[in-house]
């Protein structure tokens, strides 16, 4: 069963839909998060079939559009930064676990690209977690960002203080706050997860063009807790053809993690 809600953040709407399988009392609780330029359905609809398959399995999913992202309140240009991102995933959390149904609920989270990165950098006492999947995600924020998916000329542009736009084919503009943040804050997955254990699930497609599978492969190596990686073969960003293996890696994960 699929319902609509509304999450404030920041004084804001996030735009949210709430995946509740049938006859399940306190199922396991997925937080989807979507990437840079993204939305609660996904490219090529990969969050939704995830966020189905899921449900099939026996899991509620909450999956979300960030702030000025997708049908939620704010704009993307301005209210884009990885800071506020984190932000707006701690209110869901808050608000997924103020649920009645989910009180004894485990939560995971998972993220795509930015929404991995997001994920990796989760780090609220307050606010645990059972555990987190990462999907392509963005390890290193400030060179996958400059060198890659807004390229050396439009980062210095916004580094400077202009507002930039169409980048990495895309239609969207992005005032400096984004650029800004990432150096001011020096986000950093690898540091995050010197201050959690929770187990960490990694799946990368060695066909990846915008976010390195070898950035996922560095922080497999360095994360301490437990983890697992997959790289699939072939398989591109959005896991578009990948998506049967992807879905049956994800539900097997997370349920070995409750046996």
């Amino acid at each position: 069963m699929k319902e609509h809600y509304w999450i404030e953040s920041r004084g804001k709407r996030l735009s949210a839909m709430l995946h509740t399988p049938a006859g399940i009392e306190n199922p396991p609780v997925i937080i989807l998060c979507h990437g840079f330029t993204g939305e609660k359905v996904g490219g090529n609809q990969l969050l939704l079939h995830i966020a189905n398959a899921l449900e099939t399995g026996g899991y509620a999913v909450v999956r979300f559009d960030f702030t000025g992202s997708g049908e939620s309140e704010g704009s993307f240009e301005i209210d884009t930064t990885i800071t506020s991102w984190q932000s707006d995933l701690c209110q869901v959390i808050r608000w997924t676990k103020e649920q009645p149904a989910f009180r004894k609920s485990p939560l995971f989270l998972l993220g795509h690209s930015l929404g991995g990165c997001i994920v990796l950098l989760h780090d609220d006492g307050h606010l645990p977690i059972a555990g987190r999947i990462a999907l392509a995600p963005v390890i290193f924020p400030e060179s996958n960002f400059r060198e890659l998916i807004l390229g050396p000329v439009l980062w210095a542009a916004a580094a400077s203080g202009q507002t930039i736009s169409h980048f990495y084919g895309k239609g969207f503009a992005l005032q400096p706050d984004f650029v800004r943040d990432i150096q001011a804050r020096q986000h950093a997955p690898l540091l995050a997860s010197e201050n959690y254990r929770d187990a960490v699930l990694l799946v990368h497609g060695s066909a990846d063009t915008a976010v390195p599978a070898k950035d996922s492969q560095a922080y497999f190596e360095a994360y301490q807790g437990p983890k697992e990686l997959h790289i699939l073969d072939g398989a591109d960003h959005s896991f578009s053809r990948h998506m049967p293996q992807l879905q049956e890696k994800l539900v097997t994960w997370i349920s070995a993690r409750m046996g």
